[in-house]
């Protein structure tokens, strides 16, 4: 597919590591019984069917824009990394057969506009968040060309720099070039001896040269370039600064962006409530006085900057998260892992805002209607994207053409 076959849509990912109740922001159920409804009390929106927690007012102003899908569920397992695995590339797999991020498959299918790497995820990579390695963001079989570029700095920090764009002080512009000629001599030894790795290593080392040596690629990660009044828009922290450089870098030609809300369920306040005392002692609290207010601001500032630039239509924006959370409280107060329901959304692009798709039981514990599963949200996602599913392929293990996701696409979406 290219440019000329199909309109190309970008893709802000947001991803709520730890994963947000459902019946605490929304899916609430105020009629549930006490130990079921939860704390928080639900609001309207501009939206006159669709009520949303207290805690987003601003979300709520804006629930037009949005489409909530409130039956999403999977069966393979509670862990956060399950969740990952399905939310970040459509599959749950195994350490041997390890499937590729949506971003890869969308730098596979695009490739990159100019010198800023197709697939971006800001702040850092996904770290431990209990049960192994394997959260789903790397390019697997597509090859290191089409890994995703980890920011690895906080843009919120008063001296933010990304350290991997800033050539050494001694390392001149020239003397780059040099050391690409003498890197370019070396690959061609290891061409005779495997040209798929030497292909992977060429669009490596092309991406990591253009990243050093492009001015423009290092402005579009500089947020110096916004005002005060637009950063303070977003909230200063690594979250709100991430939002707003996710819109800076699809501005700049960068077409996949995803945001990590938190690299660890560790000891931070985070999504993951078990109330457990301890490493887990995420509360009513936390959603309170810090999660919900952080996500309300950032989120609603990132889809009211995107459609004043005129980048909302051409931009998709997608909040996941990795399951539910029980619809019943545990004995602390909290909630624990559950991938039997839950709520994620999506708007901008061609999604069809100011609706609600699929719904749960009356306490929230399984789908009532219209069921979904991770899958046709990925492969929505790239519908939205204008990738053609029934006619475009990728490479996969071994080099046979597969179709990317055994999905489709949700059509009230569009």
């Amino acid at each position: 597919m290219n440019e000329s076959r199909a309109k190309i849509r970008n893709c802000i990912t947001i991803f709520l590591v730890g994963s947000p109740g459902h019946v605490d922001t929304w899916d609430m159920k105020p009629d549930a019984p006490d130990d079921v409804r939860g704390k928080f009390r639900p609001i309207s929106t501009n939206v006159s069917s669709v009520q949303i927690c207290e805690h987003f007012p601003l979300m709520a102003r804006m629930m037009d824009r949005v489409a909530l899908i409130r039956s999403l569920n999977y069966n393979t397992g509670a862990s956060h990394e399950n969740g990952q695995r399905w939310m970040m590339t459509g599959h749950d797999f195994s350490p041997n057969n390890v499937q590729p991020h949506i971003g890869s498959v969308v730098s596979r299918v695009f490739g990159p506009k100019g010198d800023l790497p197709a697939s971006i995820i800001l702040p850092g990579k996904i770290g431990n968040t209990g049960a192994g390695p394997f959260h789903g963001q790397t390019a697997a079989f597509l090859g290191s060309g089409h890994e995703p570029f980890f920011l690895g700095s906080d843009p919120a920090s008063a001296d933010f720099k990304v350290a991997d764009l800033a050539p050494p002080a001694n390392h001149s512009e020239p003397r780059i070039s040099a050391r690409r000629d003498l890197l370019g001599q070396l690959d061609a030894l290891q061409r005779r001896a495997d040209s798929k790795s030497a292909q992977d290593l060429d669009a490596s080392y092309a991406r990591a040269f253009n990243l050093l040596t492009s001015s423009q690629t290092r402005m579009a990660f500089e947020l110096k370039h916004e005002s005060d009044k637009l950063r303070d828009r977003y909230g200063r922290n690594t979250f709100g600064q991430s939002c707003l450089m996710a819109r800076r870098l699809i501005e700049a030609g960068s077409r996949f962006i995803t945001v990590n809300h938190f690299d660890t369920v560790f000891n931070l306040s985070c999504w993951d409530m078990h109330a457990d005392g301890g490493g887990l002692n995420n509360t009513y609290l936390d959603y309170e006085r810090l999660l919900c207010p952080q996500f309300d601001i950032a989120f609603t500032a990132l889809i009211e900057d995107l459609e004043q630039r005129g980048l909302l239509q051409e931009t998709v924006v997608a909040v996941l998260s990795e399951m539910g959370r029980t619809p019943k409280l545990n004995p602390r107060g909290g909630r624990d892992h559950y991938p039997p329901a839950w709520t994620n959304f999506l708007c901008g692009g061609n999604i069809r805002g100011g609706q609600v798709i699929g719904s749960t039981d009356k306490i929230g514990a399984a789908p009532h209607d219209y069921p979904v599963e991770p899958p046709r949200v990925l492969a929505s996602i790239y519908h939205g994207m204008g990738i053609d599913l029934e006619t475009t392929m990728m490479p996969g293990p071994g080099g046979r053409p597969v179709r990317f996701i055994e999905a489709e696409p949700i059509p009230e979406l569009f």
